[in-house]
Parts: C-alpha cells; structure tokens; sequence
C-alpha cells in the first residue's frame, strides 16, 4: 500500500492522522545517566516493535504496512494517512497501535504523553512535515499535560461521527476506545486495549490475563506516586493516571468476573491531606 508515495514514485501530501507523543521526565533520566533506565526503555521500544512488525508489517516486508513511525531519542511521529471518505478503519488501527504501545511502556513503568492531530502530513524514511505534525506537537506540549494521549478537535469530531453511525452510541467500538477528560479532550482509554486484544472468536474476555495486566499497570502507578509524593508537580500526573485507572476498572469489568477491589489503587495514596500546621 502507497501511503505518501504514489505508484508514480510522486511523494504526497495527504490527508492524515498524526500522533506525536513523548516520555515524561525523559530529559532528567539523561542528566542523571540513569542507564538502568535507558536500558529497560530500549527493551521495551524493541519488543514494541517486534508486536507492530508481527501485526502491522512495520518493515514492509509483505507491503501491507498502512502507517509511518519516526522514533528520535523519547519522540514518536506515527502518520496513518485518510484512505476513504470516513477514515473509521484508519483510526481503528491507530487506536490498536498507541493503546499497545501507551500500555506496555507504563506497565513497565515509562509514561509518556501526546496528541493526535487530523490535517496534512508527508512521511519518508528521512523527512515528517506538515501541519499534522506542528498541531499534534503544540497539543502534546501545552494541553496533553497528564500521562494521556488527546485528540485534536477535527480528530476528535471524527471519533464523534463515527459514534453516530451506530444507533445506540454505547454499541460503537469509539464509545469504549477513547474517553473525555475534564477538560473536554477526549484521549485514549488504552486500558480498553486489553480487553479488545483478549476477545476470542465468541467475544469472550480473558479475565484472568486482563487482571494479571491490570495489577501490573496498579503496580507501576503505585510506585509513581510513592516515588513523587514530594515532587507535586510530577505526582499530580501520577494522580491522574490512578484515577483514569481506578475508573476504568470500577466502570469497564464485569464485577461477576473480576475481583475490583484487588485492582484498584488505595485512594490514600493520592487523596488531598490537608491539616493544621499545630
């Protein structure tokens, strides 16, 4: 499949999703020489790269590969160009994609934030341009702020048109894969991935796998907020992704499957504590 290169050899500018995300106190783990860090960082990297080969033909060796990435040093370029006039599989994928990757990086204890942008974009093994890329990488910089990956408006009217295509809302697949935060963004509910990847031929759940995930992804939180709890404005990303879990937990699992309790996060640990200074 061409994506921004016609059968022509002509490169094209084209219609895009784009998603630019980074790792969260990456630039620190660099001053500090942290190579543990680094270590498990590029372990993880490669293993995500071996899943999008094995699912997405990341190398092009069959040429069904249907998106770009460009990693430099903590960056993520991921252009999925617009193929048809919904672009619904498209976003699909890109979904797939960023739900695997955001997952796997924070069980692991690697979190990390973004956007996703809608508008034009080229793509090659040298060369990412266009105002997909500018507005997804403002969006990451001055609106993401929490361990999460926004939409842009125009992303995010997509997301909402596709809904529509169902006549119960609930019953579309965008009604579970992304979520609106406070602040109106919608983002990627990337703990959903775990169930959509667990699902065999019947629709049934993996409960057991999807819990043992879970706990891992508690874990890593868990260890965020104790590491931070005197570093506010870093702890308070590690709140937000233990309320974005509690939440996903108390409103996405079966309570006649799953034992929730043993899942979710000790509010103790990032409630506010005021008191007297006496």
């Amino acid at each position: 499949m061409n994506r921004y290169t016609s059968s022509e050899g002509k490169k094209l500018y084209r219609k895009s999703f784009c998603a630019y995300f980074d790792i969260l106190g990456f630039s620190n783990k660099i001053q500090n020489e942290d190579l543990e860090f680094f270590e498990k960082y590029l372990t993880v990297l490669d293993t995500e790269i071996k899943y999008l080969d094995k699912t997405h033909d990341f190398y092009d060796r069959d040429g069904y590969k249907t998106f770009e990435l460009k990693i430099f040093t903590d960056n993520f370029v991921l252009g999925y160009p617009w193929q048809d006039q919904f672009g619904e599989s498209e976003l699909g994928y890109l979904y797939e994609v960023l739900s695997h990757i955001q997952f796997n990086f924070i069980k692991n204890g690697i979190f990390i934030k973004g956007a996703i942008s809608l508008s034009k974009l080229f793509m090659d093994e040298n060369i990412v341009l266009g105002n997909a890329l500018i507005e997804a990488y403002q969006l990451e910089d001055k609106k993401a702020i929490y361990p999460r990956i926004i939409l842009s408006d125009d992303a995010q009217k997509v997301v909402k048109e596709h809904i529509g295509y169902y006549g119960n809302p609930k019953d579309s697949p965008q009604s579970n894969q992304y979520l609106k935060d406070k602040d109106g963004y919608y983002f990627v509910n990337y703990l959903y991935g775990l169930i959509d990847d667990s699902l065999d031929y019947r629709g049934y759940e993996d409960y057991a796998h999807i819990s043992t995930e879970l706990i891992e992804h508690k874990k890593a939180v868990e260890f965020g907020l104790t590491e931070n709890s005197k570093n506010y404005r870093v702890f308070e990303k590690y709140v937000w992704t233990a309320n974005y879990h509690n939440f996903f937990c108390n409103n996405f699992l079966d309570k006649k499957n799953y034992e929730i309790k043993k899942l979710l996060i000790d509010s103790k640990l990032f409630e506010m504590n005021i008191g007297r200074c006496i």
